[in-house]
């Protein structure tokens, strides 16, 4: 059984953080912060209940939210039966 793709979205959280959600159901799927006060980002996937994988150190925000939706976008089209 084919599910749809969940619509995701950025919010900005302040402070240099952001969270990737889910459009439909609000439910936090990742997560890009500064490190303390360096410009270095970490970038997060948070999985079922608040398991969660480090993606690593980006050196900008914009790389780091680009891994964040690489990840998603490859787990949208991957099939595990």
């Amino acid at each position: 059984m084919l599910t749809a793709i969940k619509q995701k979205e950025w919010k900005d959280a302040a402070d240099d953080c952001y969270y990737y959600y889910n459009k439909d159901d609000g439910r936090i799927v990742g997560q890009v912060n500064k490190i303390a006060f360096t410009k270095i980002f970490i970038a997060k996937i948070i999985h079922n209940h608040n398991d969660e994988t480090f993606l690593g150190q980006f050196i900008s925000c914009a790389f780091a939210q680009n891994a964040v939706e690489l990840f998603w976008q490859m787990q949208d089209v991957t099939l595990i039966e």
